[in-house]
């Protein structure tokens, strides 16, 4: 007796599709790789050509994703096959935004809910500039996501603050 799963492959194979059905898989596979927090602001839309495209909720995400890349690559390529996924590629999207709204809408909540917003170009300078003087990187990272978190939940910007472009 034949296992279902092999004989998908077999037939995949023997129809030239293997390695397209396999890239298909990234996307599904994409949050179990990840794990949750990441999988939670981020979301794996197609593959092309051996390349992941991965939505964001925002640059600061985008920018630890593409730190994990190589990881994230071995991994995708364990569960699907070496050579699999040559790449991935992040961009900051903010299509969670859409997510949230639903979502309280769905769960009662109207125009009081408090949604993250985007950040500001001066303000993400404001974060560097403040964050630059830690002299360890990963305690310079781990607050410059704390701060920007906390900024994106305070709402719009303070009328008076400047916001460079």
């Amino acid at each position: 007796m034949v296992r279902l799963r092999e004989a998908l492959d077999q037939s995949l194979r023997r129809i030239g599709i293997m390695r397209q059905a396999r890239r298909a898989r990234a996307v599904d596979l994409w949050p179990e790789v990840v794990g949750n927090a990441a999988a939670s602001a981020s979301r794996a839309t197609q593959c092309k050509d051996g390349v992941l495209f991965v939505w964001v909720r925002n640059s600061v995400w985008a920018n630890e994703l593409s730190l994990l890349k190589a990881d994230i690559i071995k991994k995708l390529n364990r569960c699907l096959g070496r050579g699999t996924i040559v790449d991935v590629r992040f961009q900051a999207r903010g299509f969670l935004r859409t997510r949230e709204r639903e979502a309280s809408s769905a769960t009662g909540e109207e125009n009081g809910a408090r949604l993250r917003r985007k950040l500001t170009s001066a303000e993400m300078e404001e974060i560097c500039d403040i964050s630059s003087t830690i002299a360890d990187p990963a305690l310079r990272e781990a607050f410059s996501r704390a701060l920007a978190a906390a900024r994106m939940d305070q709402g719009p910007p303070a009328p008076g603050r400047a916001t460079r472009t």
